[in-house]
């Protein structure tokens, strides 16, 4: 039966309308995700002979893109998570979900999709034959969410594409919330059809699957869609706003590239003071040195002769130079790494003046800074949804929880032993470990059982000593 979509805010409606959202967006998504996984537009330069240049053209794409994501998501690891249970110390229930649902891996797919789409998404929810929750990084290319206009933080409708290649099914999970005040729950609605290679929406092909509730859908634990959106600045990818530099360098790239490769060998060429024809001139060539063909004369074959007519002279080119091209492409990444603030030494390592690496590395910390802060709000967001979905209310409070990170610099293992000798004396072990030595939850509470069993282990050998001598 086809689904009804003429009444405004039903599941229906808003499918149609997801629908439109993810075909306008997509073009968008597709081109970005070319760039992080190095396969860009090639340089198109040449429009005659366009298979005799395609492999140059493949081979001058350089992925920056991917970098420039890359440098900021290897920076962000999270340590700890404390709720209004825990209060100060690491929340055990929270930190289980957390290596349950692999989050270390699903976060750093958020993250790095967050930074080359500028949108990435968490969804939360129950395994249908255990009941654990889980949590899964979702693609912009798959997911569409409508946001409520006064407050872009509030999903008010989300739609999850996916496609089941087992069954032949083509599935749209629509996820509508509830009402608060009322007590009503969020619903979610599961339309399904035909896999097809219609990219469009008909709503004859689509009907709801009555083994998900029809066209009644199924509630959830609470009110809210269970879905989460990280969000770059301004929506945008990292590298989104500087395509034209990239395309720019990768031109620059393929230009060199057919220079190499069309002159790595010198040009020889003779030349003649005739007032014949071209091709007589040649035949009178052929017939001076003795050959059929003028095409193996010339050549630079150990102990090869040739003789050349009375007058004729022999032209060699000069080796192409690319060095000012290099520079140019050289100038060409270091605006890159301006307008990215990012170091030069991630594009191209090489000794820096100590106060510009000082000057680039603080550009870097700072947009790592600014990342943590948007993907903090997130994972509070995401974990607010985790425990109402369990029903625990207490730790589902969002002003009380917190996300501990860890420090987006990396210390020396002298740098951490200097900084504890300093801070010995004032400072708790905990905290040493945790600010210090940057150790995990996990190692932390390693440590100090460890350090518990040495304590015992020392007070008897105290007591066995005490008894031995007295």
């Amino acid at each position: 039966m086809a689904i009804a979509t003429s009444v405004p805010r039903s599941a229906g409606w808003w499918l149609e309308r997801a629908f439109e959202k993810r075909a306008a967006r997509l073009p968008r998504l597709v081109e970005l995700a070319a760039w992080h996984a190095g396969e860009p537009p090639a340089p198109a330069a040449v429009r005659n002979a366009r298979d005799t240049f395609r492999e140059f053209e493949e081979e001058s794409t350089t992925n920056f893109a991917e970098l420039i994501t890359g440098s900021l998501r290897e920076r962000m690891s999270v340590r700890d998570i404390r709720t209004a249970v825990s209060e100060d110390e690491l929340d055990e229930k929270a930190w289980e979900h957390w290596r349950d649902n692999n989050l270390d891996v699903e976060l750093a797919s958020i993250i790095e999709t967050m930074l080359w789409a500028g949108d990435s998404y968490a969804m939360v929810g129950k395994d249908q034959d255990t009941g654990a929750i889980t949590v899964t990084a979702e693609d912009p290319r798959d997911l569409v969410t409508f946001h409520d206009p006064a407050r872009q933080s509030r999903i008010i409708c989300a739609v999850k594409f996916l496609r089941d290649e087992f069954d032949g099914y083509d599935y749209a999970v629509i996820m509508l919330p509830g009402a608060m005040t009322g007590g009503e729950p969020a619903r979610t609605f599961v339309a399904r059809r035909p896999t097809s290679g219609n990219a469009g929406f008909d709503k004859t092909e689509w009907s709801w699957d009555t083994d998900q509730g029809g066209k009644d859908g199924l509630p959830l634990e609470h009110h809210l869609v269970p879905v989460v959106r990280f969000r770059n600045r301004a929506g945008k990818g990292e590298y989104e706003p500087h395509l034209r530099l990239l395309r720019r360098i990768d031109r620059l790239v393929f230009q060199m590239t057919v220079i190499v490769m069309y002159q790595a060998f010198k040009q020889r060429a003779v030349m003649l003071d005739a007032d014949a024809e071209e091709p007589d001139i040649q035949d009178d060539f052929k017939r001076t040195i003795g050959v059929d063909e003028l095409d193996d004369v010339l050549t630079s074959d150990p102990g090869q002769w040739f003789l050349l007519p009375s007058g004729a002279k022999v032209w060699e080119s000069t080796q192409a130079d690319v060095q000012g091209i290099l520079s140019a492409i050289k100038d060409e990444v270091m605006r890159l790494a301006a307008v990215t603030r990012r170091p030069m030494s991630i594009f191209a390592p090489d000794n820096q003046a100590a106060e510009g690496a000082k000057f680039t590395r603080e550009g870097l910390t700072f947009a790592v800074e600014d990342k943590i802060t948007r993907v903090t709000q997130g994972i509070v967001d995401m974990y607010h949804l985790i425990f109402l979905a369990e029903g625990d209310q207490e730790r589902a409070k969002k002003s009380k929880m917190t996300v501990g990170w860890k420090p987006t610099e990396r210390y020396s293992l002298a740098d951490m032993g200097s900084a504890t000798a300093q801070v010995a004396q004032t400072l708790p072990l905990k905290t040493i470990l945790r600010r210090i030595w940057q150790m995990t939850p996990d190692e932390i509470a390693q440590v100090m059982a460890e350090q518990a069993d040495q304590a015992l282990i020392l007070a008897s050998v105290m007591d066995t000593a005490g008894t031995a001598n007295a």
